[in-house]
């Protein structure tokens, strides 16, 4: 239906309505599935472990962090049909920092050496509660393991990140701006936890 020139939230109300789609099941349609070209042009931008070598890469935090956090609560998270992994959580104005927190965090800056960026940088938004608690953690976290980089607050991470070249973002606005995108979040989901993952990208 996206492919004919539906709107997202005409799919979303449709098909939604239809199969009486809890949402969860509506967050999976609206961050799972793209177009052929949306797909053709990501994939092209796509990095990997290797690729993304000595890039100055700019991190979506609360964005990468909710979806690292989602997988260790046992949540849902699926690998979409542009090669992302996602989540279906729509908890980003009332997060919460807990102990998966501050026990995820620790082990993404623990392996981001294993990347050789040149710099690392997390964006958080300062308008939501905790965003410069985040950024206390993740910079102690990341002058404890010798990583370049810092974290820090923005009114707008969005309008940042649209305007950088190598992102780490499962955001379609931001992807479509950027010159290169790596899935930071599925990349340390796999290597930390090795799980099989739903993957709408082999469909």
């Amino acid at each position: 239906m996206k492919r004919r020139g539906y709107s997202i939230k005409s799919v979303l109300d449709i098909v939604g309505n239809r199969f009486q789609l809890n949402n969860d099941e509506r967050n999976v349609l609206y961050r799972g599935f793209f177009t052929k070209k949306e797909i053709r042009t990501r994939m092209n931008r796509l990095l990997n472990e290797r690729t993304v070598n000595g890039s100055f890469l700019e991190i979506d935090g609360y964005n990468q962090l909710i979806t690292i956090e989602s997988y260790r609560k046992g949540k849902f998270v699926f690998k979409a049909t542009d090669g992302i992994v996602r989540d279906t959580a729509s908890v980003y104005r009332s997060y919460k920092i807990t102990d998966i927190t501050v026990e995820v965090l620790s082990i993404l800056i623990k392996n981001l050496p294993y990347l050789r960026l040149r710099e690392a940088k997390f964006y958080f938004d300062k308008p939501v509660s905790h965003s410069g608690e985040l950024c206390v953690l993740i910079n102690e976290l990341m002058n404890k393991y010798r990583v370049a980089g810092n974290a820090m607050t923005v009114l707008s991470p969005d309008y940042v990140l649209k305007n950088a070249d190598f992102v780490a973002t499962s955001d379609s606005v931001i992807m479509s701006e950027a010159i290169g995108i790596f899935d930071l979040a599925g990349w340390l989901i796999i290597r930390a936890w090795s799980p099989k993952l739903v993957d709408f990208s082999a469909c």
